[in-house]
């Protein structure tokens, strides 16, 4: 069972500024977030997550994209 993913004008108030910054680093709205958007609560938690995983100072920035980069080929992202 596929979860069917939400349109822009269904997402929550919440999740508008997400989408905002979405669209203009990365030109679009990309499909994962649009099944996150069923829970905005989530997805805003999850994201300021990200952010202070971003934004800690102490790992080198090289490691962490290495990071990013074989976790994504672990689970077959194709991005």
């Amino acid at each position: 069972m596929r979860i069917e993913p939400l349109e822009e004008k269904q997402f929550s108030w919440m999740l508008k500024p997400l989408v905002w910054m979405m669209k203009r680093r990365m030109h679009k709205v990309l499909n994962p977030f649009k099944a996150w958007a069923y829970r905005p609560g989530i997805t805003v938690a999850m994201a300021i997550f990200m952010q202070s995983v971003e934004a800690y100072k102490v790992t080198d920035p090289q490691l962490k994209r290495l990071v990013c980069l074989r976790s994504a080929q672990m689970i077959g992202c194709v991005f």
